[in-house]
């Protein structure tokens, strides 16, 4: 077997517990990198600073396993304007993983202030980067896949040149006691994007295909 399909499991958990650690991992190392086409270099050189590093990156669905993993490792890599959407309780917490403003989903004028924060902060930065005149908000992880709870509101922020990627399925009708679950693979005919939006569906399965060994390897080192 591939040394990179292999790690260590992590001092203080349990089998059952490390079982979640390679899902999560390389579930957010495959959709920030084959998805978002993020640099996520390992190792990591000394000094480094990714292109991207100052854009602002939102996370919906940060309190999620996923979500938790994508904040630490994109901190990790140097990129500072992390936004998240989760339920406020979450708020301190992630913002200890990395996140720079935490917005609480369930609150109606959660949108308008996630926009006017991401416009202002457009308008009035020092013009030092490769996207300095791109979108308020660059890159979007949706880490719920919901078309009611995550899908359609991303679809207001998301603007010309934002990327998204959305891990797929995405849930089209929630379950209920008399009703199925209806769920969607094409992200694209999930909602009505805006004109110049990049969606993506994340399909994990395929990461053996398109990752590098050297990006697996990050894996089996960061805890060892």
């Amino acid at each position: 077997m591939p040394e990179t399909l292999l790690a260590k499991v992590p001092p203080g958990f349990t089998l059952q517990q490390a079982v979640a650690v390679p899902e999560n991992f390389v579930t957010v190392f495959h959709a920030l990198t084959n998805d978002l086409g993020l640099e996520l270099p390992w190792p990591k050189p000394p000094g480094w600073f990714p292109d991207h590093g100052s854009d602002k990156i939102l996370i919906w669905g940060g309190a999620s396993s996923v979500g938790q993993y994508a904040l630490q490792i994109l901190s990790y890599y140097g990129y500072t304007n992390l936004l998240t959407a989760a339920s406020k309780s979450h708020t301190e917490y992630l913002i200890s993983l990395g996140a720079k403003y935490v917005y609480d989903y369930k609150d109606p004028d959660a949108m308008l202030e996630i926009q006017s924060a991401s416009e202002y902060y457009r308008n009035h930065r020092v013009h030092s980067g490769p996207n300095d005149h791109g979108p308020p908000i660059s890159f979007v992880l949706d880490c719920i896949a919901s078309r009611k709870g995550s899908v359609t509101p991303i679809t207001r922020l998301a603007k010309k040149g934002t990327k998204v990627a959305v891990l797929l399925p995405v849930i089209m009708r929630d379950a209920t006691e008399t009703v199925s679950p209806e769920y969607e693979m094409d992200v694209q005919g999930a909602a009505d994007w805006p004109e110049g939006v990049e969606v993506r569906g994340v399909r994990t399965h395929f990461y053996l295909e398109v990752s590098r060994a050297s990006e697996l390897g990050f894996l089996v080192e960061w805890y060892d």
